[in-house]
């Protein structure tokens, strides 16, 4: 299944100045309810931030890792952020890792499997949170973290639901062993991940038996401004609120 929606169709997401430095210690403290923390992946220490529930709805008792991209966790933070907070407002739990190693050229040197077992590990952390229903787990990811997001649910972890965003995957058909539900988003002229690399991904996903929706936006950036970004989580809103919905109680 597939759309390709315009420019005009983005809507401004939840804007919210934010001045920080997302590695300093306070940084958000008394914000949304966020706050800062560290989960453990190869014996070190990696920051998470996790924004706590701050209503209640369709959400309330999952939870939603974010990814961040390439760029690192400072690159993908303010967006995450500032959009998300809607998904508090629904009482679910936000968490935001950094996947990379702490080296300052992590993106060119670090061993990319390290990132693999640091989500599978910061999946592993969030299920241990008070409030979260580990059925209920989702994962959104951008650009790198997309690929990883999708990568780990279809083989290893209790994600459920997964939006990725500008990215694709890598898992070759036999190594799929989980199905989760999938939405895929990307611009229809993505300058860095082709959109022919997404189609092949939905491809490989669909035809393992993983039920996938690919949205392609008319757009020829990589990078997206704040009124694309708001339109990306208003489709990954409805995609979870239905995706990680409580399973029925069945009676004896």
């Amino acid at each position: 299944m597939g759309l390709i929606l315009n420019r005009r169709h983005c809507l401004a997401g939840v804007a919210f100045g934010l001045g920080f430095d997302p590695s300093a210690p306070g940084a958000f403290a008394g914000v949304m309810e966020t706050r800062r923390t560290v989960f453990q992946s190869r014996g070190r220490d990696h920051v998470v931030f996790v924004m706590e529930p701050t209503g209640g709805g369709d959400l309330t008792g999952a939870a939603i890792l974010l990814l961040h991209g390439s760029g690192g966790l400072a690159g993908s933070l303010r967006d995450f952020h500032r959009e998300a907070a809607a998904w508090t407002l629904l009482g679910c739990t936000v968490v935001i890792p950094d996947y990379f190693s702490g080296a300052p050229d992590a993106a060119q040197t670090d061993d990319t499997g390290w990132w693999t077992e640091a989500v599978r590990d910061a999946a592993a952390w969030t299920l241990e949170l008070p409030g979260v229903d580990p059925d209920r787990l989702g994962a959104l990811g951008y650009s790198r973290g997309g690929y990883l997001a999708a990568e780990v649910a279809v083989q290893s972890t209790a994600i459920r639901a997964v939006v990725g965003v500008a990215s694709a995957g890598n898992v070759a058909p036999r190594d799929i062993l989980r199905r989760p539900q999938v939405l895929l988003i990307h611009a229809d002229r993505d300058p860095v991940i082709p959109p022919a690399r997404t189609r092949r991904w939905a491809g490989i996903l669909q035809n393992a038996g993983v039920p996938v929706t690919t949205i392609a936006m008319r757009s020829s950036q990589h990078a997206f401004d704040e009124p694309t970004w708001g339109y990306i989580f208003a489709q990954a809103t409805g995609f979870f609120v239905e995706a990680l919905a409580p399973s029925p109680v069945t009676q004896d």
